[in-house]
This record gives C-alpha cells, structure tokens and sequence, in this order.
C-alpha cells in the first residue's frame, strides 16, 4: 500500500465526480459505489516508485471508467449466457399434464427429473437458480430481489447446479447429503 497518496483528500476532492461519470456509465448506484472505490483501491496499489503517478485525478478517471466498461462487458456476457441457457430450462418446466407416465418419451422424462431436481434443492440454492437461469436475471438483480450479495448468488447457483448434477446422475435427492445443506444462509 502506498503512502505517498492522502487518500481522505483525494476522496474528498475526486469522489462525488467520479462516482457521478462511473454512474452515466452502468446506470447502477451500487454498481458505481463499488467501482468508484475500486479505483481508489488501484491508486493505492499503484506502484508510484516503479511508475509515477503524476495526475491523480486523470489516474483515478482512467481507472473508473475502464473498470465500468469492464463492468459492463461482464454483465453483457452474464445476461447472453443467461439467455442462451433460459429456453433449456424454460422447456424443461413446461408442465405435460396430460401424458402418463408409462409413455413419457425419454426427453420428457429427463425434464421431469431436472423439474424435480430443482425443486429439491435447498430454498435459497432453488431461489438463485430459477431467478439468473429461468427468469433471466443477472447476479446483481437476484441478490437485490433475495438480500443478499451477488457473490452469494453466484454460489447458491454453483451449488445448486452441482446437487442437481448429483441428483441426474445417480437418481438420489440432493438433500441426501446434507454436507453444507444445514448452513444455507447467506
């Protein structure tokens, strides 16, 4: 960390103008709270010996503005995959009522199974995953929606995503291992 940056100052001076382009920028005011602290985070980890710093406040603009383009290209490329994977799953729970199961087709009874496997997971594995993989939403909306961070939605999903693997390979509910399932919080 580098001392040679009075970083209150800075902050003081830089903050409010450079939250204010980082939020035009990803139209998200926790988004631009984060990035704009982020850049702050990189002025101190700037190696001033190495390279001088010699304008803090084009260094800082610089910084912002390339991590919300960032920002943005990740949350471009979230939604993409979300979309290209929510017609799979959107399929998968549409409901055939009206056919028994003896002459389910091989196709229709894997959507039930993974109907089922998702409904087993754990409530907040489950809430995760409908809300980014069926409904479409990124990270950030689902955590809104659940109170809770992106990272913990992103890891409810890898959870749930790999109980639900378990659970179509051998056939067995995902509660049936309860490893980490009585710690669900988050």
């Amino acid at each position: 960390m580098s001392d040679a940056f009075n970083v209150e100052n800075l902050y003081r001076e830089h903050g409010s103008r450079l939250r204010w382009i980082v939020l035009r920028i990803v139209k998200n005011p926790q988004d631009a709270d984060d990035i704009t602290q982020s850049a702050f985070e990189r002025l101190l980890q700037a190696d001033v010996e190495a390279r001088p710093v010699r304008d803090e406040s084009a260094f800082l603009t610089t910084i912002a503005t390339n991590l919300a383009r960032n920002h943005l290209r990740h949350r471009d490329t979230v939604q993409r995959h979300s979309a290209s994977v929510t017609h799979h799953y959107t399929d998968v729970f549409v409901q055939s009522r009206g056919a028994p199961a003896e002459s389910a087709s091989p196709d229709e009874a894997r959507e039930r199974a993974l109907q089922a496997a998702i409904r087993s997971l754990p409530p907040k594995c489950q809430a995760a995953f409908v809300l980014c993989k069926l409904k479409g939403l990124t990270y950030q909306q689902a955590a809104d929606r659940m109170g809770v961070s992106s990272h913990m939605v992103k890891k409810h999903i890898q959870r749930g995503m790999a109980l639900c693997a378990a659970r179509l390979q051998t056939g067995a509910k995902p509660g049936g291992d309860t490893t980490g399932a009585e710690h669900d919080a988050g």
